[in-house]
């Protein structure tokens, strides 16, 4: 092979070379911004409680608890259309808007600015004919959309069946034939001394 068919070669993969690395480069860089831009919410719900009442008009359920966002996306985003939704293990979901604690007006939004956390104290009033299967819900999710319009569902309270285990069968015999040769043995030891 001659010199200028191999520095031909050379540069014709140099060539391709380059042009797939800026490609991938520049895909990198589009596909990195949009992943920042891309909102992730962490939710954490503390103190949850939920307590059914009679009233005039029949039974009602308070669902309430502390919500604790966090957004660690690098952009400020949102939520809107806050709601709860409770599952049963049937499948059946009971949908209802958050109310906050303090003010007892619906929480229209949340407002997630970037890396911060935001605390709210929400609740949800279930009223009708459904109220009863509250009682055997298996799952809460928070409901919402973000400003793009793409839905926020995340799973906030799972209940567990509770299964307990057998207890372990022990024996409450004791292992007399150990004590009763660490004894004799003391007992020797004492008569070859004394």
């Amino acid at each position: 092979m001659s010199f200028e068919a191999a520095a031909l070669i050379a540069l014709a993969g140099c060539a391709i070379g380059g042009t797939i690395g800026v490609v991938g480069g520049v895909i990198g860089l589009l596909v990195g911004r949009r992943f920042r831009e891309l909102p992730r919410v962490r939710c954490v719900a503390t103190d949850w409680e939920m307590r059914f009442e009679k009233t005039v008009a029949g039974r009602r359920a308070v669902c309430s608890f502390e919500l604790d966002l966090f957004n660690q996306g690098q952009l400020a985003t949102g939520i809107r259309g806050v709601s709860v939704s409770l599952r049963g293990g049937n499948g059946q979901a009971l949908v209802e808007r958050l109310r906050d604690r303090g003010s007892d007006e619906p929480l229209w939004s949340i407002d997630l600015p970037p890396r911060c956390w935001v605390h709210a104290s929400a609740y949800a009033l279930f009223e009708g004919e459904n109220v009863g299967e509250l009682a055997a819900f298996r799952s809460a999710h928070l409901l919402g959309q973000f400003p793009e319009g793409r839905a926020f569902d995340l799973k906030i309270v799972e209940r567990e069946d509770f299964v307990a285990s057998p207890k372990k069968a022990t024996s409450d015999r004791h292992d007399y034939v150990a004590s009763h040769n660490f004894r004799s043995r003391l007992a020797a030891r004492k008569r070859t001394t004394g």
